[in-house]
């Protein structure tokens, strides 16, 4: 001992030495300075620096610390010597991202399959705008019974559909309504001519019902068998007509018959062609009375027996007389409009085309007849003097009184229509880019009536397949938030699975945490190394489920494009992919942060006696 303290007290004369003993009497004897621990805590120190004492030759001392590569690597060379058990952890814990994963691959897909119809459905669902809207609370909703799911129709010919015993009204009577200034809309279109180049064509409807009568001389549209009001309209767009049989109408007096896929005709219609039996109404009344889920009597009617129909159109003004300055309706003399339909426009059905998009049977006729209808109308004696003075009922001869008689409502009894004053205006968008241009249009016009002081010639539009859109993607992102909710239990089930991984992963490496901390690692660097286990493991499991769930939508989407020629119905994008990832890794540190704040406060000691 006593050679050791020589040889250490030569060495101090040019260096710094510091020695830690037991023995008080060896340090009196050598050091120069003698300071006396207990318990971490000084006790005496025989030469203490003083205040006034210049610090000489400092040093900044630098704290250890672990780089987090150095972390990741320490637990990634852990999980490689327990492969088994980190494959069976990591597909554990991607279960649960599967099954988020497979969700939102469903929601995109089925999202941007209604949006391409949107794309898709331009020409059949313009924008439009109405003089009358209805606001109806609830949302847009369709029933399919057992005989629409099911054709049912032999070859080349068409079934009945029931549509008078089992009418279905829509109750226009609840929501707001709202009044649009068609007339000077349709102006500002025609000075502000840029919307042409957004638009493939715009059309303006003049809300005409046809009078219709058939060879008997009964009237058949409007008709009182039927609870719907009219059963024609106007041919707006032939590309999605498939022609079963005849041709479409090429002139104003030829019409035709537009069915749905389901190749059914409405039984009004069939009523008003002749083709069933009046009579057998009063007993299909009586039995629905007696039954509501009594169902009227299927009929199947041939091509043959529909193409060649004839009608006789009458103007709504024919049937008014004047006498003594008063105009007489005289629908009720049969003589008198026996003679008012023989000198009719005689209109025939020329052909039968399927619309896919539509549910009932209709009549349409060509614009051009829309036209004629206006433009006889307006040469009638009724229609100009009720034009030329809009304050008095021509009917009358008294001024309107605004609740009882309107102007509005008289004009749409006689069947008085002005070019200028559409019923309603549809706009069809060149392609989808175009359809927020002329919302942008319809806003710029809004604007401009609300500057000048116009607020109520402002106007309201209907984008009917938006709508339909918006209700279907909020649908869908409801149900996928409902499933992913009872998904996420399976996450939270993982998240315990790990934090009881990682605690057997810090009781199996408590030597390693008793050699780190040896060597210099502190509380903080321990603590990473297995939140750095909780990463490497998170991104494997998240990596893991995104990719057995692209594997799962590969055949999904081969079994749906068989089935409903749907392109890529399960499609999960990127951003969803790397949120998921990110979610595995953060939910495995979150589960990981109580293990490893256990392993950082292990004692070195007491670590490195383990085993």
């Amino acid at each position: 001992s006593v050679q050791i303290m020589d040889l250490l007290k030569e060495i101090a004369k040019d260096k710094l030495v510091i020695m830690v003993t037991h023995n008080p009497e060896l340090a009196k004897e050598y050091s120069t300075r003698i300071i006396e621990l207990k318990d971490g805590l000084i006790l005496n120190d025989s030469n203490p620096l003083k205040k006034d004492e210049k610090k000489t030759d400092s040093k900044d001392v630098k704290k250890t610390s672990m780089s987090i590569l150095s972390a990741l690597g320490l637990s990634f060379n852990n999980l490689l010597t327990k492969k088994g058990r980190t494959f069976l952890t990591a597909f554990a814990g991607s279960i649960g991202i599967i099954g988020i994963a497979l969700i939102l691959s469903l929601t995109n897909g089925v999202n941007e399959y209604a949006k391409s119809l949107e794309r898709d459905s331009l020409a059949d669902y313009p924008i439009t705008i109405e003089r009358t809207s209805y606001d109806l609370f609830g949302s847009l909703t369709s029933s399919i019974d057992d005989e629409i799911k099911n054709k049912g129709c032999s070859d080349g010919k068409l079934c009945s559909k029931d549509d008078v015993v089992k009418a279905r009204i829509v109750d226009t009577t609840k929501g707001t309504v709202k009044h649009n200034n068609t007339s000077a809309f349709k102006a500002y279109i025609e000075e502000h001519k840029e919307i042409d180049n957004y638009v493939t064509k715009i059309n303006y409807g003049y809300d005409i019902t046809l009078q219709l009568y058939n060879s008997n001389y009964d009237k058949v549209n409007p008709s009182d068998i039927a609870k719907t009001e009219d059963m024609t309209s106007e041919l707006t767009d032939e590309s999605k007509l498939t022609i079963l049989k005849g041709n479409l109408p090429q002139a104003k007096d030829e019409i035709v018959l537009v069915v749905g896929e389901t190749r059914r005709v409405n039984d009004s219609l069939l009523y008003a062609l002749g083709l069933r039996d009046k009579t057998n109404l009063v007993k299909d009344f009586e039995e629905i009375s007696k039954d509501n889920k009594y169902s009227v009597p299927k009929k199947e009617v041939s091509y043959e027996d529909i193409v060649g129909k004839t009608f006789k159109l009458v103007l709504n003004t024919d049937v008014y007389v004047e006498q003594n300055g008063e105009f007489v309706n005289y629908s009720t003399n049969g003589t008198y409009m026996k003679g008012v339909i023989d000198k009719g426009l005689e209109l025939k059905i020329v052909g039968i085309v399927e619309d896919k998009s539509i549910a009932d049977s209709v009549l349409k006729y060509r614009h051009d007849l829309t036209e004629y209808i206006v433009s006889e109308t307006s040469k009638t004696t009724i229609a100009q003097r009720q034009i030329a003075n809009k304050d008095i009922n021509v009917l009358t001869g008294k001024p309107f009184d605004g609740i009882t008689s309107t102007y509005e409502d008289l004009v749409k009894e006689l069947g008085i229509y002005e070019f200028s004053d559409p019923s309603s205006i549809s706009l069809y968008p060149k392609d989808y880019d175009s359809k927020d241009k002329i919302v942008e249009y319809i806003n710029a016009y809004n604007d401009a009536k609300k500057e000048a002081g116009a607020t109520n010639d402002t106007i309201e539009y209907t984008d009917i397949m938006k709508s339909i859109v918006g209700g279907i993607s909020s649908i869908v992102n409801i149900i996928s938030i409902v499933l992913i909710g009872f998904v996420a239990i399976s996450l939270v089930v993982s998240s315990i699975m790990i934090a009881i991984i990682t605690y057997i992963s810090v009781l199996e490496r408590t030597k390693e945490i008793g050699i780190l901390r040896a060597i210099g690692a502190s509380k903080k660097d321990v603590k990473g190394v297995f939140i750095a286990e909780t990463i490497i493991e998170g991104f494997i499991a998240g990596a893991m489920g995104i990719l057995i769930a692209y594997l799962i939508t590969l055949p999904i989407n081969l079994i749906v494009k068989n089935l409903a020629n749907i392109d890529n119905i399960a499609n999960l994008s990127v951003i969803n992919a790397v949120v998921l990832i990110a979610l595995s890794i953060l939910l495995n540190v979150v589960a990981g942060i109580k293990p490893a704040g256990m392993a950082a406060k292990k004692d070195p000691v007491e670590a490195l006696r383990s085993e």
